[in-house]
């Protein structure tokens, strides 16, 4: 009996029971009341989609009535497999093979990235287009603040090129009575520096963690697990800005004034998309206005000017709130009584009930209740092993412990009061060292805290490894914080459709070698798949293939993405560690 060939990725299978449209056909069906798609012969009807893509109606418009493939070159992180095996649900029709093959070539879709920035090659591309790159885990341990060159970078379109001197900042809204205009000369000349040490981490960070069979996700960048960084940034204080524009926000910080229709903020940046909709978020004002609350339009990353990848030439940090609510190229400010409703603001970042999923609720827009999925502002306690690496052989001769690093932070200002570590996988747990260099004040603890440990290896393990044999560790940690907020054990009590606010315990595979040196550390036979980041465990659950970027063979070739040829950390840059130096595993 001959065994049913498996179906090729992106590859519609044929229908002879619906019928042929023409291309002309499926031209017609490009407006809100009807929108039709074609790809590699297949024709949808997605027009019950339009109010559900997480990126905007407006691009759903942009390519109704057209084939698929010309975009998708663009943006491969469509071609995973799931995006269109989710569509088949809804095809209609197919194109002639003649017509199909003249679709997908009928138009070259235009780059809108040719001219982002050259990045890092330890800045790990979650997606290329638009950029969010990761920096491998294991260099997180090695400075306390993040290099620029290897801070995580989340764009949710191309890079802006704006001229420092045509730059402004435009105040408007509730409680004033004009519109303001600032240059950056005004910023850095009319107002106070102020500075501030903040992490950052993405509202999605360790998504993949949440994508499987059964359980998919379709909100992209699919994180891995290293959007999460440090930086001293510099600018001026926003309620300083606002104070020069006429609101007295001292009282409205002590609650002794209120203004009608003053209750939210909202940040319209430069960045656009190809249809001109521009990114944008919004925070409640009480942020904003708290004189320690240190939010700030930052020009200044790591006393440099702002990188392009983040927000030059300005940009707004609001420590201890979600990475996606930080807008970077900041253009406007506006004062309101509603939350802003830009679609990354009211779509792309709400936290579900775990019976709540993209197939079933949100392509529909909206779900029946919307009221019971928060939009993401503070982030839960976090932390991650880094050291040793993920899937790695560790020298095991003569070794009797085994050292551990990693980083832990927790949104909201809450400081990392303990973290916990374990070698197998949960069942004992010691606690560890923290360091966190500098100080900062109760519900302000902006800054993550980085935490080492060596642990003592148990008898039972020592006498495998004198025997010759091969110890599989499980290492994983958990941090509690000023809250007595700790991480949770597994992620499907709390899985979200959307794949916001992830912090289950991270577990780390590491083996150890009786035939190593002590101190040794290499890979194993995993393959390396993505610089070494993986989700919890070690692997992928779902085939990763660069989250579709290397998935599909018809769109294999160069992407026009950019890196430099040396990475931070090679060129004789790097400051000593800010850990103590301590052996991955140390003689008794």
């Amino acid at each position: 009996m001959a065994i049913p060939e498996k179906p090729r990725l992106n590859s519609p299978p044929p229908r002879p029971d619906l019928p042929v449209y023409t291309r002309e056909e499926v031209s017609e069906h490009c407006d809100e009341d009807s929108l039709w798609y074609t790809f590699r012969g297949a024709v949808y009807d997605l027009t019950f989609f339009y109010n559900g893509h997480p990126g905007g109606s407006p691009r759903l418009l942009m390519a109704a009535g057209q084939d698929l493939e010309p975009y998708w070159e663009v943006y491969r992180q469509h071609l995973r497999g799931h995006v269109v095996d989710w569509m088949e649900k809804y095809r209609i029709g197919s194109l002639s093979p003649e017509e199909a093959a003249a679709a997908s070539k009928a138009f070259e879709f235009g780059d809108a990235y040719e001219n982002d920035p050259v990045r890092d090659p330890n800045l790990l591309p979650c997606t290329q287009k638009p950029f969010n790159g990761e920096p491998r885990i294991d260099l997180l341990t090695r400075d306390y603040i993040t290099p620029n060159e290897l801070f995580y970078v989340r764009n949710h379109l191309p890079v802006p090129e704006i001229d420092p001197e045509e730059y402004s900042l435009i105040v408007k809204g509730a409680g004033l009575k004009k519109k303001f205009k600032f240059s950056l000369e005004d910023l850095k000349t009319k107002f106070k520096k102020h500075e501030v040490i903040t992490t950052l981490q993405c509202a999605g960070n360790r998504r993949e963690d949440l994508h499987r069979e059964g359980m998919r996700e379709f909100l992209a960048p699919h994180w891995v697990v290293g959007a999460i960084s440090t930086a001293k940034w510099g600018g001026v204080k926003i309620r300083d800005v606002l104070k020069e524009c006429g609101l007295d926000v001292d009282a409205l910080a002590l609650g002794e004034l209120e203004i009608p229709g003053l209750e939210h903020i909202q940040f319209e940046a430069y960045d656009q998309d190809e249809t001109g909709v521009h990114y944008g978020g919004s925070v409640p004002a009480s942020k904003v206005m708290d004189g320690l609350g240190d939010a700030i339009f930052a020009y200044e990353m790591n006393d440099e000017p702002l990188p392009r990848d983040h927000g030059y030439p300005v940009r707004v940090i609001l420590p201890g709130h979600a990475g996606c609510r930080q807008a970077k190229w900041v253009h406007k400010v506006i004062l309101s009584d509603r939350e802003s409703d830009k679609p990354w603001h009211q779509k792309s970042y709400r936290h579900f009930a775990p019976d709540i999923t993209f197939e079933k609720d949100m392509a529909a827009w909206p779900p029946e209740r919307l009221d019971q999925a928060p939009i993401a502002q503070m982030m839960p306690v976090q932390s991650i092993i880094c050291n040793p690496p993920q899937n790695t052989i560790i020298g095991g001769k003569n070794t009797n412990s085994i050292t551990l690093k990693g980083v832990a932070w927790s949104g909201g200002g809450k400081e990392i009061q303990r973290v916990d570590v374990s070698i197998d996988g949960g069942d004992t747990w010691t606690a560890a060292e923290l360091y966190k260099p500098i100080k900062q004040r109760w519900n302000c603890h902006w800054a993550w805290t980085q935490f080492y440990k060596t642990i003592e290896l148990p008898d039972e393990i020592k006498e495998k490894l004198k025997r010759g044999e091969h110890v599989r560790l499980d290492l994983v940690s958990k941090a509690l914080n000023s809250d007595f907020n700790v991480q949770p054990e597994r992620m499907e009590p709390y899985w979200n459709g959307r794949g916001v606010a992830i912090n289950h315990w991270y577990h780390v595979n590491t083996v150890l070698d009786p035939k190593q040196e002590t101190g040794s550390v290499q890979r194993d036979e995993t393959d390396v798949e993505f610089g070494g980041n993986t989700p919890s465990g070690g692997k992928f659950a779902v085939p990763w293939d660069m989250h579709g970027w290397s998935a599909d063979p018809q769109h294999a070739g160069p992407s026009g993405f950019k890196v430099k040829s040396s990475t931070y950390y090679d060129d004789g840059k790097a400051k000593p560690a800010v850990l103590p130096t301590l052996s991955v595993a140390e003689k008794e």
